[in-house]
């Protein structure tokens, strides 16, 4: 187990698109391509997020959190697990190991967002926390980080069985000695043992050299004296390869010289650079390295303001779409309310008047006097033939009274035919509305889109005519 922590950053947003997605070609670089391929990508788990499984609504959720504590500028921290190629761990205990390593970082209950990757022979698990809380939105300090990583990684590998990583195991013994030596200070074991851990892999001196540079090392021979192998760290610092070596072993395990020099007598230390020029080829690789460093994260920061920015514009865009179209329905519905209490108001005033002109009233009352009196008449009204005349009354009344509704319905019908146009001509006014503001949309869309590209994600629903119909607004069906 190999864990390695990674710098402090202010960009969530960069974050993601590097782990969670695929590395660009040169090609891609040249011409700012953005990678949306994730075949790197093993899986994707999450903890303390509320339950997203989504990794970009994670960091949407993240980058939240994080804008209530306006303090932390880098709020951002990284680290990743590596294992050995002979161990193949299951995607549980990727990220069982992976709380175990929050835990040992007492970030437990930060957000965070885990991602595997299989595009290297060693499985290995990068991890994304805020640093900020999600409860009291402070921020942690991640002091030490990397040797409380450590000394877990020790410990989980011989938790497991076999220790692959020699150095760490020999620098917890040293360290473990000197404690028990009433308290004398741990003698300085190699830097970072880098020394020591490319020696052991070594079996000569060229595959010494090699393994030196593959860690960014360099080799070189002695200033003062040539025959002397100095080791050349990153930061510019030399070191004498047989003294380091020797440093905190005991009397009877130091390296003996002659041994020292068989073993790297393949080496030619007369052709080896100086000191001071791997010093300089450093340094220039250094500032390179710095430069492409600054470029790239500058790069990130400027697109992930970017990125931002176009959300809040296709945001603010939705909002207008869903007030336009909100003000419009309202007020097409207020005029279809409107019209249609107004053509009631003449269809009612139609029917009252044709009533009053065909008498219906007095016809219906003097129906009911009639049938009271006949229902009221005994045996003389009867016997008298009044009877019988009342009945043909009856009946050139009820005709008179039927042709009479008939005259009140048709004069009904033709107001409300006369007011037919008047609805039509609101409905296709209305219609020309809904159509003039979809078009206007859609052309701010266009623009939109050629100035912030397509969105990723729009909460815009646009309903349809159709739909709207079915609501009861934008052409509603007006009953008599």
């Amino acid at each position: 187990m190999v864990p390695r922590t990674s710098r402090q950053g202010g960009s969530f947003s960069g974050a993601w698109k590097y782990y969670a997605h695929d590395k660009r070609t040169p090609e891609q670089q040249a011409q700012g391509q953005e990678v949306r391929s994730r075949e790197r990508v093993g899986f994707v788990h999450t903890e303390n997020l509320g339950g997203i499984e989504d990794d970009r609504a994670a960091i949407g959720l993240m980058i939240d959190t994080a804008a209530r504590n306006e303090r932390c500028e880098k709020p951002v921290y990284a680290f990743s697990l590596g294992w050995h190629p002979e161990e193949t761990p299951s995607r549980e205990a990727m990220i069982e190991a992976g709380r175990e390593a929050l835990a040992v970082l007492k970030m437990q209950d930060y957000q965070a967002l885990m991602i595997s990757h299989t595009d290297t022979a060693h499985p290995h698990l990068h991890v994304i926390v805020n640093r900020i809380h999600p409860e009291t939105g402070k921020a942690i300090n991640v002091y030490k980080d990397q040797e409380k990583l450590q000394a877990w990684a020790l410990g989980y590998e011989r938790e497991h069985g076999k220790v692959y990583c020699q150095a760490r195991e020999f620098k917890a013994l040293a360290r473990q000695r000197a404690k028990e030596q009433d308290g004398a200070r741990a003698p300085g074991r190699y830097v970072d043992n880098t020394i020591a851990e490319c020696w052991t892999r070594s079996d000569s001196g060229r595959s010494f050299k090699t393994a030196l540079e593959a860690k960014g090392w360099g080799l070189a021979r002695g200033d003062r004296k040539e025959a002397v192998l100095m080791a050349v760290a990153p930061s510019g610092r030399a070191f004498a390869v047989l003294r380091e070596l020797n440093k905190g072993l005991p009397k009877g395990q130091t390296i003996k010289g002659e041994a020292f020099d068989r073993q790297t007598a393949d080496l030619k230390r007369d052709k080896l650079k100086s000191v001071k020029h791997v010093q300089f080829e450093m340094h220039k690789r250094r500032r390179v390295e710095e430069k492409h460093r600054e470029w790239v994260f500058g790069n990130a920061r400027y697109e992930a303001r970017e990125e931002e920015r176009k959300e809040r514009r296709w945001k603010v865009f939705e909002r207008w779409v869903r007030r336009e179209q909100y003000r419009q329905e309202s007020r097409q519905e207020r005029e279809q309310e409107a019209q249609q209490d107004a053509v009631n108001a003449r269809v009612h005033q139609a029917r009252e008047d044709a009533a009053k002109a065909q008498q219906v009233r007095q016809q219906q009352q003097a129906l009911r006097a009639l049938d009271q009196r006949m229902k009221k008449g005994g045996l003389v009204y009867r016997l008298s033939g009044k009877a019988k005349q009342d009945k043909e009354d009856r009946e050139i009344m009820q005709e008179r009274l039927d042709r009479s509704r008939q005259s009140v319905e048709g004069w009904t019908d033709r107001e409300r035919r006369r007011s037919e146009p008047e609805l039509t001509a609101l409905n296709m006014r209305h219609e020309a509305e809904r159509a003039a503001l979809e078009k206007k949309i859609e052309e701010t869309r266009k623009v939109m889109e050629g100035r912030y590209g397509q969105p990723e994600r729009v909460a815009q629903q646009r309903a349809e005519p159709g739909e709207r119909q079915e609501h009861g607004r934008g052409g509603r069906t007006l009953g008599r």
